[in-house]
């Protein structure tokens, strides 16, 4: 297999694969319905499928607000995790979408590959959201600004 990931937007007839890989990774899934809404949404929307040969291995959802990019869904499928395909994924879509915006998300405070993947590219934890999940867990939400402004010394 080629580690060769290509990645395109989404489209309407991907829903089907979307919707097998994300019952695979959640214990409580996004509906088959929710996911079709994301792919069919008009406007403010940056979803990304992963691909190797040929196969979908991920997908990336978000909502784009201006400058703003909140990052609703970033999957591996299983047989592609833990092999740095998912850092690989972000990478290419914080430098080719998201270069110009303040990125934010919520992931589960239990979920150290997550939040560690994220604070490799410059994530800061800003707040924690209890009860965020429908399991009960609490989330994480993360931030990486554009700029970084310190203080200037005169």
């Amino acid at each position: 297999m080629s580690k060769l990931m290509k990645c395109r937007m989404a489209q309407p007839n991907d829903l089907d694969i979307i919707f097998k890989i994300e019952q695979q990774i959640f214990k409580q899934p996004w509906t088959k319905k929710s996911i079709q809404n994301e792919l069919n949404r008009s406007k403010n929307k940056l979803n990304i499928i992963a691909e190797i040969d040929g196969r979908i291995i991920g997908y990336f959802f978000s909502h784009f607000f201006g400058r703003e990019a909140h990052i609703l869904n970033l999957v591996i499928d299983i047989p592609f995790q833990h092999k740095g395909l998912g850092k690989i994924f972000l990478n290419k879509i914080i430098n080719k979408y998201l270069k110009e915006a303040d990125v934010f998300l919520e992931v589960k405070r239990t979920n150290f590959p997550a939040i560690n993947l994220y604070l490799s590219f410059g994530f800061e934890e800003i707040n924690i959201r209890k009860e965020y999940y429908s399991d009960g867990e609490d989330a994480l939400e993360m931030i990486k600004k554009v700029n970084s402004y310190g203080l200037v010394s005169t």
